[in-house]
């Protein structure tokens, strides 16, 4: 029979395993967006994107979002996100619709969107 005192200490290490993984898995996240394939959106940014967006999603080019910041451009709800990608947008610096790849379908679009969140989570 365990003592509260036992119980409690197990209580806090589960939760600190749980805050710890938390933590760290959020690049494992998909923030709720189930409309797209992020094994497929792996290859469209890493062609298309990953210019402006960089590999670790810290772009190399001025203006460009920080997508690991908290509270960043992938906190914005998925429709918006998707328009963005879609029809291009303009904060500091320009993003060409579709990233500039007219080829791009929404099924593509999709893709790249839960790419993001599994990659670098949600806010």
């Amino acid at each position: 029979m365990k003592t509260l005192g036992q119980t409690s200490a197990v209580f806090v290490l589960i939760l600190s395993a749980s805050l710890v993984l938390g933590l760290h898995s959020n690049a494992l996240a998909d923030c709720g967006f189930t409309g797209g394939d992020a094994d497929a959106g792996s290859a469209i940014y890493h062609q298309t994107c990953v210019a402006c967006h960089g590999e670790d999603g810290h772009g190399p080019v001025f203006g460009a979002p920080d997508f690991r910041k908290k509270g960043g451009v992938l906190s914005k709800p998925h429709a918006i996100l998707l328009q963005h990608i879609k029809n291009g947008f303009r904060e500091v610096t320009a993003m060409p619709p579709k990233g500039g790849n007219p080829g791009l379908s929404d099924k593509d679009i999709a893709n790249v969107h839960a790419y993001l969140h599994k990659q670098f989570g949600c806010d």
